[in-house]
């Protein structure tokens, strides 16, 4: 099952596809293993698209916010999510506040 989050990654807030277990509280392996994620690029207004793959270590990444099943519409055969709108209200916030 696909798991969505705004996640900062050396600093880019991005729209990242992880394993179940990252950023779960009590997961002990992800705070201390580096772990595959999924980065999509936005594309158009709530649509993005994925970008590639990256082996992130912890120290890299922080999830700022998973994102619940029912915001999103992932088209795995496409390679695109689809966000709710207020999803995106949310991600354009974390990007303002990540820059300060």
């Amino acid at each position: 099952r696909p798991t969505f989050a705004f996640a900062q990654i050396k600093g880019d807030v991005c729209l990242v596809q992880v394993p179940d277990t990252v950023g779960t509280p009590g997961a002990m392996s992800s705070a201390l293993m580096a772990a595959d994620v999924n980065v999509f690029r936005h594309e158009f207004i709530t649509l993005f698209r994925y970008s590639h793959s990256a082996t992130v270590h912890p120290a890299d990444m922080h999830i700022l916010e998973p994102i619940a099943d029912h915001c999103t519409l992932y088209e795995a055969e496409k390679g695109t999510v689809f966000l709710a709108r207020d999803v995106m209200a949310r991600m354009q916030q974390l990007s303002v506040d990540a820059r300060r």
